[in-house]
């Protein structure tokens, strides 16, 4: 063939697929090379509306079709990070178009689901573990991200309706920054607890076995 390869006229080009908005994109990119057929596109929109409604239901513990407009905006992110969490474990991009093609929306969400449950799971896991082993000498920034902005993100964070929220952390002296998902949420939780290895532990406030992740008043958090 003088060197050259055949390439597929349903190839997808990586470079037109953007892992935050994989499953949107991933669409985009099958319709362009003819993956997908204008009944495709149909039928996903379609579905994702009615997993969304599923969402909704399950939100408003089955006694209402509709919320707020802000209130959707959220669900509708949440499922769509759920979907693509679970396409992006898939061994390829052809592998996740056919998913998306093939499968129920409310399927991929439920895939997705249980991985950022995991994470979830996990990060509080973590976070008791680095409250327990926290550094005497640390300063303002770390002790912030630990007894405030971690507690209050896995207080609110749930992998049904907020599997997108993130946690805004700025450590410098860590050399932590930026806005975090749930799985970056859970590999600074890692740093920080190799960060508070073999240091002494500071007494914390932890009731019964299980780290507090009740949202508090303002004021009380820095007090835990």
């Amino acid at each position: 063939m003088n060197g050259t390869e055949l390439i597929s006229p349903h190839a997808l080009n990586p470079e037109n697929l953007d892992r935050a908005d994989y499953a949107n994109t991933l669409a985009a990119e099958a319709v362009r090379v003819g993956l997908f057929s204008e009944a495709d596109t149909v039928r996903i929109q379609g579905d994702m509306m009615n997993a969304l409604a599923e969402i909704i239901g399950y939100a408003t513990g089955g006694e209402s079709s509709s919320v707020k407009t802000d209130s959707a905006r959220q669900f509708a992110k949440s499922l769509l990070y759920n979907i693509d969490t679970y396409l992006l474990t898939l061994p390829s991009p052809e592998a996740a178009a056919e998913a998306l093609r093939d499968r129920r929306m409310s399927d991929l969400y439920g895939h997705g689901y249980v991985l950022n449950k995991k994470r979830y799971e996990d990060a509080k896991h973590l976070w008791q573990k680095v409250r327990y082993t926290r550094l005497k000498d640390a300063d303002d920034a770390y002790n912030k991200t630990i007894d405030r902005y971690f507690r209050n993100y896995l207080a609110t964070y749930d992998p049904h309706t907020s599997a997108h929220d993130k946690i805004y952390l700025s450590m410098p002296k860590e050399g932590i920054r930026g806005a975090f998902h749930i799985d970056g949420a859970v590999e600074v939780l890692k740093k920080l607890l190799a960060l508070n290895e073999g240091r002494p532990a500071d007494a914390v406030v932890i009731e019964g076995s299980q780290p507090i992740l009740r949202a508090k008043k303002e004021g009380s958090a820095q007090n835990s």
